[in-house]
């Protein structure tokens, strides 16, 4: 826990509701994912009047579109954020809206609304784009989407220490209801780090 000496509040926080002390030793000190997310995370809560709360319990650094950061950082100030914009027993719930709500809003800017365009509002083609991107941001374990039928595909992630079943599950949700789709969602842990969430939709 040395590597994350500067969370200690944070982690005193979430520890206690979240596996966060158990998940941390479980990551390859090589994972890294880049500053979007972090951004991603600081917006959601700005939008809330929350980010000068957060940053009591988060050193501010600075984080660089194209810098890689270290995992264990991204999921400290995740579970610290969802833990503000719900309360600490209820962080999971605050990480799938922050993840559903960072999709939307995303869907909603001008490069959101192009690439939606340009997509057809094909929740399928988005979810392919989505992948393309998370290998961009991550450079860790893998997803990649399985089609069962015209509205019924699956995400498999392996080896992702990202909580599946409350941010990976939000952000897919968000995805979805970017291209005015109102998703169903059931994800299924083979681990804690492996699992899929299948999707489908009217």
């Amino acid at each position: 826990m040395e590597l994350y000496a500067g969370y200690r509040r944070a982690v005193e926080l979430v520890g206690p509701h979240c596996d966060i002390e158990t998940r941390l030793p479980d990551i390859p000190p090589s994972a890294k994912v880049r500053g979007p997310l972090f951004r991603s995370v600081y917006q959601a809560l700005d939008a809330d009047g929350r980010l000068g709360q957060f940053h009591e319990l988060v050193p501010r650094r600075k984080r660089s579109s194209f810098g890689e950061f270290p995992l264990g950082e991204y999921l400290i100030e995740l579970a610290a954020a969802g833990a503000l914009m719900a309360s600490p027993p209820n962080l999971q719930q605050g990480m799938f809206d922050i993840s559903r709500t960072n999709a939307r809003v995303f869907a909603s800017t001008l490069m959101g609304r192009a690439l939606l365009r340009l997509l057809a509002r094909d929740p399928v083609r988005l979810t392919e784009q989505a992948v393309a991107a998370r290998r961009q941001m991550a450079n860790y374990g893998d997803w990649r989407m399985v089609r069962h039928g015209p509205h019924d595909i699956e995400m498999v992630y392996r080896d992702e220490y990202t909580w599946l079943e409350s941010a990976i599950a939000g952000a897919a949700v968000g995805t979805f209801e970017a291209c005015d789709v109102v998703p169903q969602i059931e994800t299924k842990l083979s681990d804690r780090y492996n699992g899929s969430t299948r999707i489908r939709w009217e």
